[in-house]
């Protein structure tokens, strides 16, 4: 057992020699990113449900990082996953999130989008929380457990592996690529593609229909009906109710069925939330929104 311990003592620190002669030659003989793109002014709208994503999936990227990352990639994008990395020969930060179609590398000053099929990736040195990566002739240095690390080798250098990964991350669209999105950080709300489907979205389950298909939608304050497709003017909350558990969108299509999306959960203390709490207002306006927009889709007569 004595001798066991000792080989394996030995065979650790050979390796280790190993990635450290490997590491020294590479950073003299490997480059940086270039052509790099200057970040846009961007004024669109970020997405809730990609902040929350990226901030759990990642929690060395803060929310102004988040908010400038969803901004910046196409909402016909879904995120693979999201790393923290750094370039090792500049100790340059970035953001790098492998979507749907580019692997992306962006911090607050610039980013870049490259194809997978251009790209080549191998791990150089293990540290305790990170790995030094090569990924063509650059060295990278990437948080992460080894679970997460290997998930993106596998889907940089792997073309089956990645496509499954797709298949995985974006079966919530039901198939369609969506040109608007609105869904907040319960992932609650709803997708439209160019050809009009809509897909309603909660947690836990993803629902594709067309406007022809809906019965009618309504935004519910508790169980009380606030507004819906079928009222001529929103009631105002001050004369309307004060304050409720929960706001939830209740969609009935024409067979019938009901699907009911929480835009606002009790909170834990099961207390009420009062129409001057921000967080009503804020769940309030989403809900509207969401509302508006199915109501522009409405056919026009």
């Amino acid at each position: 057992m004595f001798k066991n311990l000792i080989n394996s003592l030995e065979e650790k620190y050979n390796n280790l020699k190993k990635e450290n002669e490997n590491l020294n030659y590479l950073l003299q003989n490997t480059t940086t990113f270039q052509n790099l793109l200057p970040l846009p002014n961007l004024t669109n709208e970020p997405s809730e449900h990609k902040i929350t994503y990226i901030t759990t999936e990642c929690p060395d990227i803060n929310d102004e990082k988040a908010k400038m990352i969803s901004k910046l990639i196409p909402i016909d994008e879904t995120y693979l996953d999201v790393f923290y990395m750094k370039e090792v020969l500049t100790n340059k930060e970035f953001y790098l999130i492998p979507t749907t179609k580019y692997l992306w590398f962006i911090n607050t000053k610039e980013y870049g989008a490259f194809y997978y099929d251009n790209l080549k990736c191998s791990i150089i040195k293990n540290n305790l929380m990170s790995k030094i990566l090569i990924l063509n002739n650059i060295l990278i240095e990437i948080n992460g457990n080894n679970t997460k690390i290997d998930n993106l080798i596998n889907i940089i250098n792997d073309k089956k592996y990645r496509d499954e990964k797709i298949k995985e991350k974006t079966a919530y669209l039901c198939g369609i690529i969506p040109i608007y999105q609105k869904i907040n950080s319960l992932f609650s709300g709803i997708s439209i593609d160019n050809n009009k489907n809509i897909v309603f979205h909660t947690k836990e389950n993803n629902y594709k229909y067309t406007i022809e298909q809906i019965e009618n939608y309504e935004i519910l304050l508790d169980n009380q009906i606030y507004t819906s497709k079928k009222t001529t003017t929103t009631k105002s909350i001050g004369s309307f109710q004060n304050s409720c558990y929960q706001i939830t969108i209740r969609i009935t299509t024409k067979e019938g069925q009901i699907i009911s999306i929480p835009i606002l959960n009790q909170n834990t203390f099961g207390t009420k939330y009062n129409n001057n709490d921000s967080i009503f207002q804020k769940s309030l306006k989403f809900a509207n929104s969401i509302l508006n927009k199915l109501n522009d889709l409405l056919p026009k007569y």
